[in-house]
């Protein structure tokens, strides 16, 4: 389900990844169920496209060609429309500080292959807001 209300701009998920084929595949599904999906192999790319693109939600690699994905996302997070985007990391690799590194660059989550879809999905959604009470 969409996290989106009458109104509301479509669901925006930006994929950065080196991988043409991990991001074909990640698009397509993201594209099946409705979001709207934008993706480059590079941060620099990412970074030229977020203020015309202004997505929701950014899923990235950690191994970029030209930074790393903890520069990019400290990059988005000091970019005013993404800002407050949800940025998931996805990596193959794993190291001692990896998860202290992903929190002080300001990743939502930091997510290690082999991934699945579905959590891919719970990832990128904002957290749930509470009603308040009158």
């Amino acid at each position: 389900m969409l996290p989106t209300t009458d109104g509301e701009p479509p669901f925006r998920v930006l994929l950065v990844d080196r991988s043409e084929e991990t991001r074909d595949l990640f698009g397509a599904l993201l594209l099946s169920l409705g979001y709207e999906v934008r993706s480059v192999s590079t941060g620099s790319e990412a970074l030229a496209l977020v203020p015309l693109f202004r997505p929701r939600a950014v899923v990235t690699s950690i191994f970029l060609p030209d930074r790393s994905g903890f520069e990019l996302c400290r990059a988005l997070r000091s970019t005013p429309e993404t800002a407050d985007a949800r940025i998931v990391a996805i990596t193959g690799h794993i190291t001692h500080n990896s998860i202290e590194l992903a929190q002080e660059a300001g990743f939502d989550h930091y997510l290690v292959k082999p991934v699945n879809f579905e959590t891919i999905l719970a990832a990128i959604q904002p957290p749930a807001r509470r009603p308040t009470s009158a």
